[in-house]
């Protein structure tokens, strides 16, 4: 007789808790401090009360104990228990609109975080997250993860629905596995009833009946065992406080059953002891592809695209600005700003949320954004200035001649070889302010200086030869100095503004240049126009790889001279209603989209020289003004965006669009720069990129990975629009030839079927928040004026194999500069802090460990197909090298090879640290 099996219901005690929503975030922390509150509470007194899941996020603690401190040791003893489950996340992010290294800090903190409060649970937790990267097993494998959990990107189908062979997308359970394109696999579980599906029990018996017969018949139907999950809670829910009475009713009515109050490790323990056959498998990016598309929340990746740009800013600035600096500046002797940069992470981090950096919650919560952002950019770029000039205050720049030279050293952080044109402002002289009244002090000095004569000055390389540049005096300048042992010392200097063409420098490195006088050169050099300058006028412009001609309408076609391919139509606007919400885009039905294709626009040259050519285009294009009355009344009533009848209105008003396209020399891609002025209300504005490849796939810059999407959408795909998140770029090839667009924060594209067009949205304005209740949201109309950038690069082969993929991850990083004195140093005027070489990976950080003096350097291979080698060979005395993961804990010892570098084999998709202990005196 077979035996029979017991079915256990896990009831886990949780509140889903968002920082910030349909509130702003202080109001929702006073709700968290009655949450904790009552919980310590429920713990003194309940003894059957055995846990509760913080939803996976430290940031919870944080914010409660800044506002109660006093009860900090009582949380730790909770922790330390086991009661009180934490982490491992900082907070719970949205994993596609933050940059891959924010992932990785978002989880490293919140583990260091957690550890020092008592310690965390090893959950790879994704309640709420609008899709899922591909790499979120390898990512949590790295920090010793085995298992995930989930509330978006699968469909169930359950025992009864035939799941299609080889459908990477879909599962018959709730329970599966989930793998990365580099293989790592962990244990995957589905909220496939969402987190809900055990909140409020009832303690009614009767109730509660009726209650359980549902809800275990909703658990059963996905479950691929007698383990049943049940999520005690929601979104901010309040503690059960009768929970313990609950489950001893149910216990009563139910008796098959067992009823624990458990925990994610006691279900996740029982789940690999049943042992579960035949899970499915499911791979790579979870982003509800085998759904209707209608409720995937995509759009988001538009809404509000002010706070995607200042996130890019903020991110780049601390990645790929900041922490390169301030190695290098600690390589040359500098203390390390660890716990600056750690405040200017955490700041950052706290966008992060899913309803934060999303920007589906109320006004208030995205102005409160746009602070900490600013304060998050202000400690990045001050870290930077200081890394910077204490680097440069070691450079050796006394070959320059010390009476007529102004050196200044250019820094590329980006982690690849860079060249292109560089911008600084120069001080030819300063003046500090004295006993002469400051005006009068200016009015002698600009007129010393009417004179100039940018002619008669040149800039050379350290060796002193003459290097292409433009000069142009800005007159003088109010500036100052804060010295560390003396008060303020303003001053004026006589500035001027210097554009030159840099080759070559360095990944993690700089080149070193100077401002003189020709004549204090004892032979100077002409400069000959070099080969790659750019050649302007009659609306077109060229340089020897690309030539671009701008039509009558501002559209442009462009020609690859190097592959011969020819593109048409591109950078045609095009604007449609949008009568859905902060979270999904709903084009009003029967509505053709307006394009300003045909539209006559001022195209007039701007810029010409030999380094770049810049056109701008203007024009005013008349929108509708708005949605008409009925949107207002469907909005009021709650009608499904789905289900809405809303049209735009006849009357409009113009808008006044600028674009500047710049070419550059020795450049295959060219600069876009759109400026619109909204003044409409109610639609979304996207540029065609026309390319007319022919590929069934686009390439798109996800989290650690290049990933590879189908342009059709699946079977049963519903919504007429296809829309998808995107990083740093999107890419079409046909194998031969390829476009990719490079932008900074425009997270939404879509390929349209037709010429394989590549759209990318520049600007959407909706007037409600959405999901659960009515919340107006006039702010994320997005009215007043942006300013949107982009980068369109031709190249052969597809984004990885051309190596294109370098210059799209390039494009949102500055250079840094820093200008300097005639000094000797202990660093040469050019110099490498460490070189390093590996087809198809991307540099992705170097920083100091959070726990440790060594160098954390980060890199990953873009391709999912083929493995790579990196090499690499620091310029310092090193005491060791080793591997290290994510969350930089030590792997195996590295010893240098027959070239004395250091080499590691990396698979496909792999995510590469490794650990360098620097020899420091």
């Amino acid at each position: 007789m077979e035996e029979m099996t017991i079915k256990t219901a896990h009831i886990i005690a949780h509140s889903h808790w968002d920082r910030e929503w349909y509130l702003p975030y202080e109001k929702h922390r006073l709700k968290l401090v009655r949450l904790m509150e009552d919980l310590i509470e429920a713990f003194e007194r309940d003894p059957e009360f055995a846990s509760f899941h913080l939803d996976g996020q430290y940031i919870v603690l944080e914010d409660y104990l800044q506002m109660m401190p006093h009860r900090a040791e009582q949380v730790r003893s909770l922790v330390e228990q086991g009661k009180l489950i934490v982490g491992p996340w900082y907070i719970l992010q949205d994993e596609f609109l933050v940059s891959s290294e924010a992932n990785a800090r978002n989880l490293l903190i919140g583990i260091l975080a957690s550890k020092k409060m008592g310690g965390y649970a090893k959950i790879g937790y994704f309640p709420d997250s609008f899709g899922n990267m591909g790499q979120a097993p390898q990512l949590i494998r790295q920090a010793g993860i085995d298992v995930a959990v989930y509330g978006r990107g699968v469909k169930p189908v359950g025992f009864n629905n035939e799941v299609q062979s080889g459908n990477e997308h879909t599962s018959k359970y709730s329970e599966m596995y989930w793998e990365s394109p580099d293989g790592s696999r962990v244990l995957a579980i589905l909220f496939a009833n969402w987190y809900n599906n055990g909140m409020e029990i009832p303690t009614d018996p009767e109730a509660a009946k009726a209650y359980w017969a549902e809800k275990l018949a909703a658990a059963e139907a996905f479950a691929s065992g007698p383990e049943l999950l049940f999520m005690n809670g929601c979104d901010h829910q309040p503690l059960q406080k009768d929970l313990s009475r609950a489950l001893r009713t149910a216990g009563e009515m139910l008796p098959d059953v067992e009823f624990r109050h458990s925990s994610f490790p006691e279900y996740i323990e029982a789940l690999r002891q049943a042992n579960p056959d035949a899970l499915d498998v499911v791979r790579g990016e979870l982003r509800s592809q085998w759904t209707d598309g209608w409720i995937t929340l995509v759009n988001t990746a538009s809404a509000r695209v002010y706070i995607k740009q200042q996130n890019v800013r903020s991110q780049t600035l601390l990645e790929k600005v900041a922490e390169p600096l301030a190695v290098m500046a600690h390589l040359t002797g500098a203390a390390y700003p660890r716990h600056e940069l750690l405040y200017a992470w955490k700041t950052l981090l706290q966008n992060h949320p899913h309803d934060s950096i999303c920007g589906c919650s109320v006004d208030e919560v995205h102005r409160e954004m746009m602070t900490r952002f600013a304060k998050s950019q202000q400690v990045a770029e001050s870290i930077a200035a200081d890394s910077a000039a204490a680097v440069a205050a070691a450079v050796d720049t006394s070959g320059f001649d010390p009476e007529s030279a102004r050196p200044f050293v250019v820094f590329n952080t980006s982690g690849h070889p860079r060249s292109g044109a560089v911008r600084m402002t120069v001080d030819i002289e300063r003046r500090y302010f004295d006993h002469q009244a400051p005006h009068e002090k200016y009015e002698a000095f600009k007129e010393e200086y009417r004179a100039f004569d940018p002619e008669e000055w040149i800039v050379t390389d350290e060796g002193g030869k003459p290097v292409e540049a433009n000069i142009e005096p800005l007159g003088p300048v109010f500036g100052y100095d804060l010295p560390d042992d003396r008060f303020r010392q303003p001053y004026w200097a006589f500035q001027v503004d210097v554009e030159l063409y840099v080759k070559d420098v360095p990944g993690i490195g700089y080149r070193t240049y100077a401002l003189v006088r020709k004549d204090s050169l004892t032979k100077a050099e002409s400069i000959s126009p070099a080969a790659g300058g750019v050649n302007a006028g009659g609306n077109a412009m060229e340089n020897r790889y690309l030539r671009v001609e701008i039509t009558e309408d501002g559209s442009f076609t462009l020609l690859d001279k190097v592959n011969g391919r020819k593109y048409e139509g591109l950078g045609i606007y095009e604007d449609t209603g949008d009568i859905g919400n902060e979270y999904m885009y709903r084009q009003p039905d029967g509505e053709v989209p307006l394009t300003t294709e045909g539209l006559s626009a001022d195209i007039r040259l701007v810029k010409h020289t030999p380094l770049a050519a810049v056109y701008r285009i203007e024009r005013v294009w008349n929108l509708p003004l708005g949605a008409d009355a009925l949107l207002d009344e469907e909005i009021r009533s709650m009608v499904p965006f789905r289900y809405r009848k809303s049209r735009r209105v006849s009357e409009t008003a113009g808008v006044k669009i600028v674009t500047e396209l710049t070419l550059g020399k020795d450049s295959r891609s060219v600069g876009i720069r759109s400026m619109i002025d909204n003044t409409v209300k109610d639609h979304r504005i996207r540029m065609l990129f026309k390319t007319g490849l022919a590929t069934g796939h686009v390439m798109a810059d996800s989290i650690y990975e290049v990933a590879r999407r189908p342009i059709q959408p699946e079977a049963a795909w519903s919504n007429p629009s296809n829309a998808q998140h995107q990083n740093a770029f999107i890419s079409l090839s046909d194998g031969i030839a390829g476009l990719t667009v490079a932008n900074q924060g425009l997270n939404e594209y879509e390929v349209l079927p037709a010429h394989n067009t590549m759209a990318v949205t520049l600007v959407r304005g909706v007037r409600e928040l959405g999901d659960w209740g009515v919340f107006a949201t006039p702010e994320a109309q997005c009215l007043g004026t942006h300013v949107l950038e982009m980068e369109l690069i031709s190249h052969d082969a597809n984004v990885v194999e051309s190596g294109a993929f370098i210059e799209a991850y390039q494009f949102p990083v500055p250079w840094t500069v820093r200008q300097t004195g005639v000094h000797g140093g202990k660093l040469p005027a050019n110099h490498a802090f460490l070189e390093w070489e590996g087809d198809r990976l991307a540099f992705s950080a170097l920083k100091l460990g959070e726990e440790n003096e060594d160098l954390m350097f980060r890199v990953f291979n873009v391709s999912s197909a083929a493995p790579t080698t990196l090499s690499f060979a620091p310029s310092f005395q090193v005491d060791g090298v080793y591997e290290s993961t994510i969350i930089e804990q030590r792997g195996e010892e590295m010893g240098r090879n027959e070239q004395s570098r250091y080499t590691v084999e990396l698979g496909p998709a792999k995510i590469q640290t490794v650990g360098i202990r620097p020899a420091l005196r």
